[in-house]
């Protein structure tokens, strides 16, 4: 078996960069977001810590929705790379 052939370096060096950045993202900009927020609100209502706190429970559950939805596709996205090299390999097979 050719494994060149089924998946080449750059689409999964490609793929893995992405991931990355993805995953930088979703973590980063709800806690950015939400907990800047929060933090904010907390100076204007004088509540110390209670909407800080409120704020980064929501970029947690912001966060894990992202991420799974992203899993979701990853795993679409391999299945199809396994699909196409499952089909060269029968076509070499054949000849």
């Amino acid at each position: 078996m050719n494994t060149k052939k089924i998946i080449d370096a750059k689409s999964v060096k490609g793929l893995a960069v992405g991931m990355f950045y993805y995953t930088s993202g979703s973590i980063l900009g709800p806690l950015l977001v939400f907990g800047g927020l929060g933090y904010t609100l907390d100076k204007v209502f004088d509540t110390k810590p209670i909407l800080l706190v409120i704020g980064v429970v929501l970029a947690f559950i912001t966060t894990n929705v992202l991420l799974f939805k992203q899993i979701k596709r990853l795993n679409s996205t391999i299945s199809s790379y396994k699909d196409k090299g499952e089909d060269n390999l029968n076509k070499e097979d054949k000849e």
